[in-house]
């Protein structure tokens, strides 16, 4: 909805298939600069309705002005996220197991973002969040080591639909599991030159006799 100002309640949108919708994006984000009024189609879906604009099934959304939102087919969320962790990444920071790994999440609140409970990855190397299609964390190893995204600033990994992804590398998050994961060799940087050794100055000329 690109209206400068009108907003739209229960706005029938019409819809081929006969499956609850879920909302994966939106401009109206805090994230994006917006007020967050659109929180409800991220945790909750839209049910189906009747047929519409010759359509058979229907969903009905609250459209804000100046705002667009993304839904997909509640069945391709339903298996969350996968996350691993490669042996590059382990290796990187000290360490050699995914059991030494915690990761935590940031998840609303009072409409803010707060830090979540540690959760821990199964005995398989796998953190499994089943019910989440998005996810910003932060990974820490033993005694509350950082093990930053290099690829953020403030640090924190992001995912933003459901899928496999794998801390990879020195630290980004990568789509698929590790096997599906490239690992690029790192390339050393060549020594600089040596300076050439400076010339000698000319001797005087003898004075004349």
């Amino acid at each position: 909805n690109f209206h400068p100002c009108n907003s739209y309640t229960d706005y029938q949108i019409g819809l081929s298939w006969n499956e609850p919708m879920r909302c994966i994006l939106d401009s109206d984000e805090v994230r994006f600069g917006g007020q967050c009024r659109l929180e409800y189609g991220h945790a909750n879906t839209f049910p189906i309705l009747g047929g519409v604009d010759g359509r058979p099934h229907s969903i009905k959304l609250y459209l804000p002005s100046r705002t667009c939102q993304v839904l997909v087919k509640e069945s391709c969320i339903q298996d969350g996220i996968r996350l691993f962790v490669s042996k590059e990444f382990l290796a990187d920071n000290g360490l050699t197991s995914t059991s030494q790994v915690k990761a935590q999440f940031q998840m609303w609140e009072g409409g803010k973002k707060v830090m979540g409970p540690r959760k821990v990855f199964d005995k398989d190397g796998v953190l499994h969040l089943k019910d989440t299609f998005d996810a910003e964390f932060k990974l820490e190893g033993p005694g509350g080591q950082a093990l930053d995204c290099k690829a953020s600033k403030d640090g924190f990994f992001r995912a933003y639909f459901p899928g496999d992804y794998t801390v990879a590398g020195l630290g980004y998050l990568a789509n698929g599991t590790p096997a599906d994961v490239k690992v690029l060799p790192l390339v050393k940087k060549a020594p600089a030159p040596e300076p050439p050794a400076p010339t000698p100055a000319a001797a005087p000329a003898a004075p004349a006799a």
